[in-house]
């Protein structure tokens, strides 16, 4: 059986992404892995403002567990597998892919252009472009432009 690995930020526009990627799975008989990285990041303090404290990322990725739980239970037919990890988004989410049974790979765009999109980058153009396998972009501006 395939399986369909919807890669998610947790954002609002997660939703979106998850209901397309249920519903091709559906189409499929595929499973589907709910995937979502808990970025880590190193945090720079002066050393007159004191210690600096990291995260609690234990703590983290079982509430981005709780979050994907909440849509699963959105689907009760499907066979829906979740997936948290911690590290680089772009890293991580083709690590994965690439390493499991994974058949395509369903990623939302965020469709940021200019200065934002330098700034910020795009996760989904990253993966893009150096997946080894069909990706499937569902993008957030579904209007006209």
């Amino acid at each position: 059986m395939s399986e369909i690995m919807i890669a998610v930020d947790l954002s609002p526009f997660s939703e979106s992404v998850i209901s397309t990627g249920v519903e091709l799975a559906g189409q499929m008989n595929a499973v589907v892995t709910l995937f979502t990285v808990v970025e880590i990041g190193m945090g720079l303090g002066l050393p007159e403002a004191g210690p600096v404290f990291t995260d609690d990322i234990p703590a983290r990725v079982r509430e981005a567990e709780e979050i994907l739980q909440t849509y699963k239970r959105k689907y009760p037919d499907a066979s829906i597998g979740i997936t948290v990890t911690t590290g680089n988004p772009k890293n991580e989410t083709l690590d994965r892919a690439h390493n499991g049974s994974t058949s395509i790979l369903v990623v939302g765009t965020h469709g940021r252009t200019g200065l934002n999109h330098m700034l910020v980058g795009s996760t989904a153009e990253y993966i893009i472009r150096h997946a080894r396998i069909p990706v499937l972009v569902v993008p957030y501006n579904k209007e006209a432009h």
